[in-house]
């Protein structure tokens, strides 16, 4: 039997003692490099409601908010008392819909060997991906001059200016051979809320700024082909014969280009400012709904704007710079109290008021993950004589439909397969056994989950044809490839056009969980772990994991796979958790690289079977004997409030589970953000460049999550997601 399934009414404060003087309260940042000071994102309008988690909020007389780290900046604009002499804010931007777009032609004016692009964006939502050709990216279009069409021509890519995942990212192709020089950033930048965002070339680095700061740099030292006939647009990327490709969800302010690289002070003089500076200006769109067009207000190049739509308020523009936010910190405040401090600085000096919010992490907020191992004796059709008992798909079905069915009661939120699907490729039948298993996850008769439970397959080597076989994957990706799950919002992408690696987002609360799923392959190519780390660092803010058919071998050792992964990996801050099939054992190993823990686990249960002494442990018996595996899986239960993975073993059909430290253990991991609404704990001004709040009735052994929004007169700014750490 599951151990039972802990599901209680949160509480925001715990009230509980606390002991004084604890001075080592950890505060943990999203959005900002690991080590680095957290960074503060800058809203100059109200921001877009945030789907949250199971929890809710109760001290009373407060008002809840969203969480900063999800799908709201959490502003919501400036203070409504503040400078109240102050007109209404003008600005406009352009919205697009991830279908639409503005297309400005060749425009050869704006073929550039060394350029600045600049704009405020806003993003919506995850928006579609355009490709920029063989070595470089997939992003959400911004700014571009061309995409991925051919090599060593004049039809390669000038520049393209956009989001990877969630983070900046830019690409071009150069002269000599077409080549690919991609960069992208290290902070995510959240939805909801007007960012400014530049990316520079100097004929030899890469630079890209996030409001107003260096974000990433890269060396390139080529040159860009700046005699493109591909076409400029904006929101989209274009071809050489105009077609469009991606889409942003979201919306434009104030486009710039330069045909040079500005430095950062002179990007930081103007950002805040509808003028920009005109020396080596060559492009303006200023995208004012008063224009109610695209015009180009230095060049000779016009857009024509294709579904997208005009909306006030734009950008915070001309109002001087957003309030900025320092050195979160947490300190004791004696008994069960705690402060929150922060620093303040405004650029102008306006008055600034701070709100500060918080929430404390309860079972409530646990989440599941499910981990399909080695399903390929539960697809066959051996009857008797040839085997004691018939394989039993009705196995592999009580897996799929377990998870389906516990989706609210243990807040399933995903399921992912370890490879060997299947045991036979070359037999259909054993496919479309698997795939009715699998289907059970796509049903969508429940409007909360209109396509089905999210899930991602990785390939073993029974899936290959011929077995054992890298690359070998045409049949597998017949029945479960790109076309299965390209329309559903959560799958996020692929390597290279098939499904033999690819990714998906599975969504807890505010918290993403990003699992690469990868194909039986002891030597993983250079190129394709460059791509598995971008899908990484690209969405900084989530849980990592890998899902692929062999990590850890049955004595705890790393495979050669293994081994590769960990070898150019180890240094990703948020890729926790690997997990793999293919040997016929369990075991587990946690590996540490400066700081960065990666806890690796192997579950296959094709020879095993209870024990008949003791049920709830395994013993290894000839194969014929266990009915492909009894059909057990592996639960992952996510505590937040407890910053634990609690893994089981269990078989669905057999209601049975196995609980021997190898099949039933917990392992630390790293939880941010997964948590319900958080609750005001008030409005305080800033005084001598510091705001603080009390944060009372802590209870020890408690995990809290907190952040705080600066309010000036026409801007509000959003610290990054703090964390409280009591636990044990």
């Amino acid at each position: 039997m599951l151990r039972s399934v802990r599901r209680v009414a949160p509480m925001l404060l715990l009230a509980a003692p606390l002991a004084c003087g604890d001075s080592s309260v950890a505060t943990v940042s999203t959005g900002a490099e690991a080590g680095t000071t957290a960074q503060s994102s800058s809203d100059g309008g109200t921001a877009a409601p945030l789907p949250t988690g199971t929890g809710t909020g109760d001290l009373p007389g407060t008002s809840t908010a969203g969480d900063p780290s999800g799908d709201s900046s959490g502003g919501t604009g400036p203070a409504p008392d503040l400078c109240a002499e102050l007109p209404p804010l003008a600005t406009s931007g352009l919205v697009f819909s991830g279908d639409s777009r503005v297309a400005m032609g060749l425009a050869p004016g704006l073929g550039l060997e060394q350029f600045t692009l600049e704009t405020w964006v806003r993003r919506d939502g995850p928006g579609k991906l355009a490709s920029t050709g063989v070595g470089g990216l997939k992003l959400v279009p911004l700014i571009t001059k061309g995409r991925g069409e051919s090599d060593g021509s004049d039809v390669d890519c000038n520049y393209a200016f956009g989001f990877l995942g969630d983070v900046l990212a830019a690409d071009f192709e150069d002269m000599a051979t077409g080549a690919n020089h991609p960069v992208y950033g290290k902070t995510a930048v959240p939805l909801g809320s007007w960012h400014h965002v530049a990316a520079t070339y100097d004929g030899s680095t890469w630079r890209l700024y996030l409001d107003g700061l260096l974000d990433a740099e890269r060396a390139a030292d080529a040159v860009p082909r700046f005699d493109s006939i591909q076409h400029f647009g904006l929101g989209a990327a274009f071809n050489s014969t105009g077609v469009p490709a991606g889409g942003l969800h979201g919306a434009l302010d104030e486009v710039r280009v330069y045909r040079r690289a500005l430095a950062a002070a002179e990007i930081e003089a103007t950002m805040n400012s509808s003028s920009p500076a005109p020396r080596d200006l060559v492009a303006h769109y200023r995208l004012d709904a008063a224009d109610n067009d695209a015009r180009d207000l230095v060049g000779d190049a016009p857009g024509t704007i294709d579904g997208a739509s005009f909306e006030l308020p734009g950008a915070v523009l001309d109002r001087g710079g957003a309030a900025v936010l320092a050195d979160p910190r947490t300190m004791a405040a004696g008994g069960d109290t705690y402060t929150l401090l922060v620093d303040i600085s405004d650029p102008e000096g306006d008055p600034v008021e701070v709100e500060f919010f918080a929430r404390a992490l309860t079972p409530a907020d646990d989440f599941t993950l499910v981990a399909l191992p080695d399903t390929q004796y539960y697809t066959r059709n051996a009857d008797p004589p040839d085997r004691p008992e018939p394989d039993d798909p009705e196995l592999f079905k009580a897996q799929t439909r377990w998870a389906w069915d516990n989706r609210a009661l243990r807040n399933v939120v995903g399921l992912f397969h370890l490879g060997d699907i299947i045991n036979n490729s070359d037999e259909d039948v054993q496919w479309q056994r698997a795939s009715k298993a699998m289907a059970i996850l796509e049903d969508t008769s429940d409007p909360q989950y209109p396509f089905g439970l999210p899930h991602a397959v990785s390939f073993g080597n029974h899936d290959l044809y011929p077995k054992d076989e890298p690359e070998a994957t045409a049949v597998a990706n017949s029945h479960f490839g790109v076309d299965r799950y390209k329309d559903r919002p959560y799958y996020g992408g692929n390597f290279d056009g098939d499904n033999d690696e690819n990714f998906v987002i599975f969504q807890a609360g505010g918290l993403q969980i990003v699992v690469v799923s990868m194909q039986f392959n002891p030597a993983p190519t250079p190129e394709l772990l460059a791509w598995v780390r971008s899908v990484f660092e690209s969405h900084p803010r989530a849980i990592g994991i890998i899902a692929t058919h062999y990590v850890v071998t049955g004595g705890g050792n790393f495979s050669p796979q293994g081994a590769a992964l960990w070898d150019a990996l180890k240094d990703i801050d948020n890729l926790q958790l690997m997990a793999s099939g293919h040997v016929a054992q369990a075991a587990r190993r946690s590996d540490e690289f400066a700081g960065n823990v990666i806890h690796s686990m192997l579950s296959d249960y094709q020879r095993s079977a209870p024990d008949p002494n003791n049920p709830e442990q395994p013993i290894v018996v000839e194969q014929s004997l266990t009915n492909g595996g009894h059909g057990y899986m592996r639960i992952w239960q996510f505590e937040p409030s407890r910053q634990k993975l609690y893994v089981e073993s269990y078989s669905p059909k057999n209601d049975a589970a196995y609980t021997d430290e190898q099949n039933e253990f917990e392992l630390d991991v790293d939880i941010l953000g997964a948590g319900g609404p958080f609750v005001s704990l008030g409005v305080v001004p800033a005084v001598n460049g510091t705001a603080s709040v009390e944060l009372p009735g802590v209870a020890a052994g408690s995990v809290f999550e907190w952040y705080a929004v600066a309010r000036d007169c026409s801007h509000s700014t959003t610290l990054a997601l703090q964390q409280i750490d009591l636990s044990p």
